[in-house]
């Protein structure tokens, strides 16, 4: 019996017709992303409707195959099908952009936690200030100057210890201060929604999407120079970023 109905797996055209609907509904939401402004908020929930339509043909495969291994109703039943594949393609992609991914992320680079000294209670002092969670802070052992952040159940920020090779004090804060802004802001998320959008979005490559943060980043830089009462530390910080990148890397 188990054999007819994994024999019996074929393509039928209503279960064809949900795999192009959802690719076609993926598709359409990298072009709102490419042509329209949204909110950060706006965006993470488009970025990961995207992601869950992308990832619902192969859970409609897999629930099928499930469903007709065991002879199921739901592998006749396209209704049952449904009921079963979208809760799983939402939980599957929810636990894997807010969860699963991250923590890779954090436990896979060579980091370090820094839990004394001036630059944490920088971080704890400017996180009252800003009335956010105090961030956990890490450095990568890196030469290269990189500084980002991420928020979701735990937020943290990362600095490389070429940053602090090429940056003065004063612009370091103001790094960190950019970072914490993006947090406060939660566009922090979105850049690494960004991110994991483009690793795994074959669709996002194909339209050439380019996500730009240009107005979130000029809003964190606001946030430092406030703090700052200038400018000039971010806006220097920026540039030795810049000429490193251009003498290293062309």
């Amino acid at each position: 019996m188990i054999t007819e109905c994994v024999a019996g797996l074929g393509v039928e055209y209503a279960k064809l017709l949900l795999v192009i609907l959802s690719l076609s509904i993926s598709a359409s939401l990298i072009l709102l992303l490419k042509m329209f402004s949204m909110s950060t908020k706006a965006k993470i929930v488009v970025i990961y409707s995207h992601l869950s339509t992308l990832l619902f043909p192969l859970v409609l495969l897999t629930t099928n195959i499930g469903c007709a291994s065991v002879c199921a109703a739901c592998y006749t039943d396209v209704s049952q099908l449904m009921g079963l594949a979208i809760p799983t393609t939402f939980l599957v992609s929810t636990l894997a952009g807010f969860v699963a991914i991250p923590a890779v992320f954090v436990y896979s680079n060579r980091k370090r936690e820094i839990k004394s000294g001036k630059i944490f209670q920088f971080v704890k002092n400017s996180s009252t200030g800003l009335k956010i969670k105090q961030p956990k802070i890490y450095t990568i052992n890196t030469s290269k100057p990189v500084a980002f952040s991420f928020r979701n159940f735990k937020s943290a920020v990362f600095l490389s210890v070429g940053m602090f090779d090429i940056l003065k004090w004063k612009e370091v804060q103001a790094v960190v201060l950019h970072e914490l802004a993006h947090i406060k802001q939660k566009s922090s998320a979105l850049k690494l929604s960004t991110f994991f959008l483009r690793i795994f979005s074959p669709i996002s490559i194909l339209l050439r999407f380019h996500h730009t943060n240009t107005e979130e980043e000029r809003k964190a830089d606001a946030v430092a120079a406030k703090i700052q009462k200038t400018d000039r530390y971010i806006k220097s910080a920026r540039n030795k970023i810049a000429e490193y990148e251009k003498e290293f890397y062309g």
